[in-house]
């Protein structure tokens, strides 16, 4: 079975793939372990960035705000855009990186995976999902493991993956 951990925020999307663990007890040939061998390390096997979400405010958006006139009156006011230009772009690489799963599942690659990302970014990547990846995914976790080792995202999972 092919488990994979994503590790994502706005920034980053690490995907690593389980490996099997050769040195698994699974019992013996009297009493074999009921549980699947646990998996081994981690491995990356590839990384995809946006690089908009490291970029200041200011260099997202170089226009100042339009400005509106009040219902009663001539005031005027600026105008405010239902979302912002991070949100829109942390939407547009959720999608991206939804699009690289189902590349993945459909390639007969990805049969479940962890996800584990940053909590701002969780309900977003949650959002762009279908049914059928959301089905595949075994767990969650809201943290942010985006810079962290292999070996320190392992240790954040099960030892039976």
């Amino acid at each position: 079975m092919n488990t994979w951990v994503l590790v994502a925020d706005a920034a980053r999307a690490r995907f690593l793939i389980a490996r099997d663990n050769p040195d698994a007890y699974l019992g013996s040939q009297a009493f074999p372990s009921s549980q699947p061998a646990p998996k081994g390390a981690l491995e990356e096997m590839e990384t995809l960035s946006n690089h908009a979400a490291r970029l200041s405010d200011q260099d997202l958006e170089t226009d100042r705000p339009g400005a509106t006139t009040d219902r009663k009156g001539d005031a005027m006011h600026a105008y405010e855009p239902p979302n912002s230009v991070r949100d829109v772009e942390a939407r547009r690489f959720a999608r991206e990186i939804v699009k690289r799963l189902d590349n993945l599942r459909n390639e007969g690659k990805l049969d479940r995976f962890y996800l584990l990302s940053a909590p701002d970014f969780l309900g977003v990547l949650r959002d762009e999902m279908d049914k059928g990846l959301r089905e595949i995914v075994v767990a969650e976790k809201a943290r942010d493991l985006s810079m962290q080792t292999p070996q320190d995202i392992r240790s954040a999972l099960p030892e039976r993956l």
